[in-house]
């Protein structure tokens, strides 16, 4: 196993990088958040909705992981050179979205690029913060994924109660302010790696191929799908979470409102993980909450009121939560810093692939079932994935575990 580089405490990027996660999360809410808000709000059927989401996550599914791995095969290509015009495609989808607000294949297609151009902005964000952490500088990834929920929190407030009052015309004007605080984070982040980078610039090692490297990994891989037959079930209960509070008794600004407490228990674990969990091993940390996404997807298929489905969300914390703050150490700890991109990338994709599966499946289960019995159904996929990644867990320990 390789040796990690000690991180320079004096040399932060942490409120860089939350800025990043800040803005990367508000823009995630907007594209994927209130997605099915958004297109039923035009016409679209929950089956059509998971079409449309469902190509925008196979397009980012694809595009992320291959742009990764092309960073880690070109020293002279890196993710601040990809990212500007990145931002400005999506910039360019937002405009289109508002000039043609109707059903019908621009607004399919649009939307379905808004998703993509949003996974692959994340996977390039992800290059980076590899880059800060390689570099030798300190970035608490924690406390910057908890900015991300903190900000999520905010702009789910506001988006539920704007399309509520005005049309869901606001999800994509909202996108462009956005993207203009995604552009002015990627700069702050620019300009710290920069003045890293002249004080202790990595060596570049050429990373192998994602064929070479998927072959070398194979219980990460294993792990990988697993995690995606969890996100399958998450995915499935929140990318059409509006169909679960109308059932129980809500409507659009609930909506907002339950998004809003969702990222709100996040926020302490994600902030204070690394200050609690840095003597546990990650794979525990991992085993835990995937056990824990199991029992949140089990309540929530047994909650026929908003407030029994809030309760239900409260173990948001020891799921997602500590997942997201858990999967990217892991993979700092256990993957060679020349092949990072695309490890990262990969730990991202695969959530995006139970999205896909979810997109495809999940919508068609909504107009066919009831509620209750296709949130059922997703956490018996649950149980699946968990066995899965318990599987691909159980490998050796890492030599040296990064603090």
């Amino acid at each position: 196993m390789r040796e990690y580089v000690e991180m320079d405490r004096r040399n932060s990027m942490t409120k860089q990088f939350s800025a990043v996660q800040a803005s990367f999360w508000m823009s995630y809410c907007a594209s994927n958040g209130f997605a099915a808000v958004y297109l039923q709000g035009l016409g679209y059927t929950n089956a059509e909705l998971g079409l449309i989401m469902a190509f925008g996550n196979i397009a980012g599914a694809l595009l992320g992981p291959a742009l990764s791995s092309f960073i880690d095969s070109r020293k002279e290509v890196t993710a601040t050179r990809l990212l500007p015009p990145v931002l400005l495609l999506q910039t360019v989808i937002l405009v289109m979205l508002l000039l043609v607000p109707g059903k019908g294949p621009v607004s399919a297609l649009g939307f379905g690029a808004y998703i993509a151009a949003s996974n692959v902005i994340n996977s390039l964000n992800m290059k980076m913060y590899s880059d800060a952490v390689y570099s030798g500088a300190s970035v608490d990834y924690g406390i910057a994924r908890g900015m991300g929920s903190l900000a999520f929190v905010g702009i789910s407030l506001v988006l539920g109660a704007a399309a509520e009052r005005m049309g869901v015309r606001m999800i994509p004007l909202s996108g462009l302010v956005i993207s203009a605080l995604q552009f002015l984070a990627y700069v702050s982040m620019r300009k710290a790696l920069v003045i890293g980078a002249a004080g202790s610039a990595p060596s570049f090692t050429e990373g192998r191929s994602m064929k070479a490297f998927i072959a070398a990994n194979p219980r990460f891989f294993i792990l990988l799908t697993g995690t995606a037959l969890l996100f399958f079930t998450h995915n499935t209960i929140n990318n059409f979470l509006i169909n679960i509070v109308r059932f129980d008794g809500g409507d659009t600004s609930t909506l907002g409102v339950l998004h809003g407490f969702i990222a709100a228990v996040e926020i302490p674990v994600m902030v204070f993980y690394s200050r609690i969990f840095r003597r546990v091993d990650t794979r525990n940390v991992l085993r835990v909450a995937f056990v824990f996404f199991i029992l949140k997807s089990a309540a929530i298929a047994a909650s026929r009121t908003i407030p029994q489905l809030t309760a239900s969300y409260a173990m948001q914390a020891p799921s997602f939560a500590l997942y997201a703050a858990a999967i990217v150490p892991y993979v700092t700890e256990n993957i060679a810093a020349e092949d990072s991109a695309k490890a990262q990338s990969l730990a991202y994709t695969m959530t995006t692939c139970g999205g896909i599966l979810a997109s495809l499946i999940g919508g068609r289960l909504y107009d066919m079932l009831p509620v209750p019995a296709t949130v059922w159904i997703a956490c018996g996929i649950s149980v699946i994935g968990t066995v899965a990644a318990f599987v691909g867990l159980a490998s050796p320990k890492p030599v040296k575990r990064s603090v």
